[in-house]
Order: structure tokens, then sequence, then C-alpha cells
């Protein structure tokens, strides 16, 4: 007789995961999709570089990066690394070129938490770090960023019990989706402070190169490049199409680690995508890195007329492609996000979705650009006049 049915139970850790930003809206969305508007999405991340429409990339071209090729990318990302930040880095033994940024964030904890190993991550921040340290049997433990230390995280756990048995610390500066930075003060004291503990930081730069001036790096700062690692995407930082290609440069100790680790977790990198990298570095800021930061100053220009239409107040800093918005008497995030969507097709993240702190806030992506936030814009405003018109009827 044939089995009907097979009850196959998922591991504990998958019911322990946070839900992703895109899952707050993923319910609503779905049911609008078929309607005669389309969406304005305000909500997801979409890095406007593409390819150049002449370009081909074939033969040869496809086949995985020689090694050769992959020291030449290392050799100027230090140089790059050397001019911009002031830090000599060992091209060889310091610097590892992998996926994206999820991919390496995943494969630092792979290689450094052990089952009920503690890691902090921060308590307002996308999902990503409390994924990984939980996909590796660990503990995540939030430090504190709120509205209350202008988003600025706190070391106040790292100086507790919990500070001398934990192993890792993830850290995302400029921060998303606040835009918060640490100063070259703040990160020398968290370098200073993680090595007196035993911990490794690992610095998400995700947007570093989204304002014009370079953001204080981990590994610039005094002991920062001992105790700590700092990840990026060649697309965010260089101006390239989105390929899944990023690197990881500081302490050697933990690129050592993190060079096992890629026997598991196996990125393909093609030549081609080598070869881009490699010209964009030489040609920082290239016109598409511009390009890029143009696209998010009009549209955060565009944004302070939506902002006024749904009474939301800025509260982040023009370091991130996003708009951190507070809402009037901290009105749950969900319920704007949901009368958005239902009413005039615009998704917004909410800030639950970040951690419990960011609730009474939600994040719009300025990568959306100018016109989706005009669009965004007149729906409301022609909402509004349908219903004037109606009372006054």
């Amino acid at each position: 007789m044939p089995v009907r049915r097979i009850v196959i139970d998922k591991a504990d850790r998958l019911y322990q995961m946070p839900p992703d930003v895109s899952d707050f809206i993923a319910p609503w969305r779905k049911g609008l999709l078929k309607g005669r508007r389309e969406m304005t999405d305000l909500a997801s991340f979409v890095w406007p570089v593409g390819f150049e429409p002449n370009a081909r990339f074939e033969g040869d071209a496809l086949l995985p990066a020689t090694v050769r090729q992959i020291a030449s990318l290392k050799e100027e990302l230090a140089s790059w690394l050397s001019r911009t930040h002031g830090v000599n880095i060992v091209a060889e033994k310091e610097i590892l070129i992998g996926g994206g940024i999820s991919s390496l964030v995943y494969q630092m904890a792979l290689a450094y938490v052990d089952a009920g190993d503690v890691a902090f991550v921060p308590g307002v921040g996308v999902p990503l770090y409390r994924a990984c340290v939980t996909a590796c049997g660990g503990e995540p433990i939030p430090y504190g960023i709120s509205a209350k230390s202008d988003w600025t995280p706190q070391s106040d756990r790292l100086k507790t019990r919990l500070g001398r048995v934990a192993r890792l610390l993830f850290l995302n500066s400029p921060h998303n989706p606040t835009g918060s930075e640490l100063s070259v003060k703040q990160m020398s004291e968290l370098a200073w402070l993680a090595g007196r503990q035993n911990i490794l930081v690992v610095n998400d730069a995700a947007y570093a190169s989204i304002s014009t001036r370079p953001p204080t790096s981990l590994l610039s700062v005094a002991g920062g490049k001992k105790i700590g690692v700092e990840v990026a995407s060649f697309a965010y930082q260089f101006g390239l199409p989105p390929l899944s290609l990023g690197y990881a440069a500081g302490s050697r100790e933990a690129i050592s680690g993190l060079e096992k680790t890629t026997r598991l977790v196996h990125s393909y990198i093609p030549a081609f995508a080598v070869e881009l990298a490699i010209e964009a570095i030489r040609r920082y800021p290239n016109e598409h890195i511009i390009e890029v930061r143009n696209r998010v100053a009009r549209a955060a220009s565009e944004a302070t007329t939506l902002l006024d239409l749904l009474h939301l107040e800025r509260a982040g800093k023009p370091s991130v492609p996003y708009e951190w918005a507070k809402l009037e008497r901290r009105t749950p995030s969900t319920n704007l996000t949901r009368t958005l969507l239902r009413r005039f097709k615009i998704a917004v993240a909410p800030g639950l979705s970040f951690g419990e702190n960011g609730e009474g806030f939600v994040r719009l992506s300025l990568l959306a650009g100018p016109e989706a936030f005009r669009e965004a814009a007149r729906r409301i405003r022609k909402s509004r006049l349908i219903r004037t018109r109606e009372d006054n009827a």
C-alpha cells in the first residue's frame, strides 16, 4: 500500500528565525497585485545599476576566475583601502573575495559561532545577523540601539558577564535603516572594549559609498584590524551591477577561519565579474555610484512632500539610501503599512520588522527613485481630494 503522506519535521532553528522585512507586508501585497493600479514599492531594496546594453559576457569570461585574477583583485582592493581609509592591508592574508554580504555574514557566523555561543547583534537592524547566528546554533543577544541614543550602538552589554563569554559582535555602520555612523572616537572605544573582552567584531559596511564623505572604517582605528573584519559588496561599494560578489578585510586570523568555510559554502565568481570589479576600483568613484548618490538625493527631496502628507517626521540620517521616519504618537507601524497598501497600493517597511525599538517608525527606500515618491504623493492627494468632494456633496 503506497504511503499517502510523509511528516517531515523541520529543525527547531527554523522556528527561531526572525521574520524577514518583506514578511510583514507579503500577506497584503499578494492580493493587491491583481488590481488595475501598479503598486508603488517604497519598501524593497532594488539596486538601480544594470549591465551595459552592449555588454556581452561569453566564452572564457563565464569561467570561474583564476587564482591570479583573484590575487589581482585583492591587490587593487588593498591599494584602494590604503588610499581611502589609510589602512595597510596585506592582500594575500587579510582579504577574502567571496559572495555577497549575506553569504559573508553567514560564513563568519559559521566559522566562529558554536552551539550555545553568545553573539551580539543590533537591537534595531536587518534580521540577517540574528538569522545567521541562529542558523549556527548560537544565541543572538541584542545590544541597545534606540531613538534615545540617537540610534548609536550602546556598548553596556559588552561590559557585563555576557561580554566576557560572547564570541562575536555584528556591527552595521552606516546603519540600516537609521543611517547612524560611529565616529572615530566611538569606533576606537568599541575596538578597545572588544579587544579587552576578546570579541571579534564584524562590521557590515554595505552603504559606505552612499555618502560622498567616507565613513569611519573599523580597520582604520587603533586596534581595529586586530579585532575586526569589515565586509562589503563590490556592487554597492563601487557601482557595479548587482552581482553576488563581496569581500571581507581585516584580522588575518579571522580571514583564515573564514577561508575554511568557503569549502562548505562555495561562491561562484566568474572571470568577468572580477574584471568589472578591478576596473570599477580604478575608476572610483565612477559614473554609476555618482548617479546612485544623485538618485538618492533627488528621492530624498521628493520624499519631503510624502512625509508631510503622512504626518511623518524624519528621524534618520542621510548616509544610507533610506528614509527612517517617525509616526505620530508612536502609532503601530504595521497599521500604517497595512493602510498604505490597501488604500493606496504603496508599500513601506514597518519599523517593527527591524526590532522592537523600531516600533513607531517606518522605512522608505530612496532607491525607488524620485518618480516613485511623486507618484505616492499624487495618490494620497487624489484620495483626499475625492473624500473632500464626497463630504461636501
